[in-house]
């Protein structure tokens, strides 16, 4: 996403007789965070107001190294639950007031803030930069050639 095509297969690129199992890793984090980068901004220009922070939850919250490349593309905090099922705590906060309108949100919603938040740490322009390469990977793969 935010392509859709379910035909296409990921993709490593650059890869030497260097390459180290820390720079594989590296590579599925940015190649992760680029992607949740690219649906923030399509969610963003379909909604007419960009995203002031991401709210995380589950298991890849786990990985320090995925949250703080997260925040340094997006060039946005990304806060991670104190909960790591919040998405479900979520859910039932949502029938609970469809059971009762009257109830506050406050009141439905157990109050739990987030445990960490990560800062971007790079420029905007570095971020740019790095996510130009990945649209430039991303448009080579589905062009059917070798980004």
């Amino acid at each position: 996403a935010p392509w859709w095509r379910g035909d296409l297969r990921g993709s490593l690129t650059g890869l030497g007789l260097d390459t180290a199992p820390g720079h594989l890793v590296r590579a599925l984090c940015e190649g992760l965070a680029a992607q949740v980068a690219e649906l923030a901004d399509a969610a963003a220009a379909d909604l007419g107001t960009p995203l002031t922070v991401l709210r995380v939850d589950g298991g890849l919250t786990r990985s320090a190294l995925l949250m703080q490349t997260q925040a340094d593309l997006l060039q946005r905090p990304v806060e991670v639950a104190a909960l790591p099922d919040a998405t479900a705590l979520g859910v039932g906060t949502l029938a609970r007031l469809g059971a009762n309108p009257s109830l506050a949100l406050a009141e439905a919603l157990p109050g739990a803030g987030p445990t960490t938040v990560y800062e971007p740490r790079v420029t905007a322009d570095e971020a740019t930069e790095r996510r130009t390469r990945f649209r430039g990977a991303v448009t080579a793969l589905l062009a059917g050639g070798p980004a």
